[in-house]
């Protein structure tokens, strides 16, 4: 996946988490909503103060549009061992294999 691709999927992800048409966002950017498409399939690469008004209007930090979904598991991992810290030794052990528990199930589910 090109740069401009991951940029643009980014922008996609967020500007739905919050609800925003390609049209209202593209309006609160003063540009077309054709250049927003293009932005969004990755065909322009956008400039970084076009990537700074963006981050603005989508509540996000720039580097948002340039995570992957590896950055993603890693966030989600850090969060899951700031939990686990918490707890006492005993139950740490106990917590892990809750997890991996609840993995497992959700597999087989997927698997179905």
């Amino acid at each position: 996946m090109k740069l401009a691709e991951l940029v643009g999927e980014n922008i996609t992800v967020r500007r739905r988490q919050l609800g925003l048409s390609q049209k209202e966002l593209a309006t609160l950017l003063g540009i077309t909503q054709d250049a927003m498409t293009r932005m969004e399939k990755g065909k322009i690469a956008p400039k970084m103060s076009r990537l700074e008004d963006l981050a603005a209007h989508l509540q996000c930090p720039v580097s948002y549009f340039f995570r992957t979904q590896s950055d993603e598991v890693l966030e989600k991992a850090t969060s899951i061992a700031e939990i686990l810290m918490t707890v006492p030794g005993d139950g740490q052990e106990a917590l892990v294999n809750l997890v991996a528990e609840t993995a497992r199930v959700m597999n087989l589910k997927n698997e179905k």
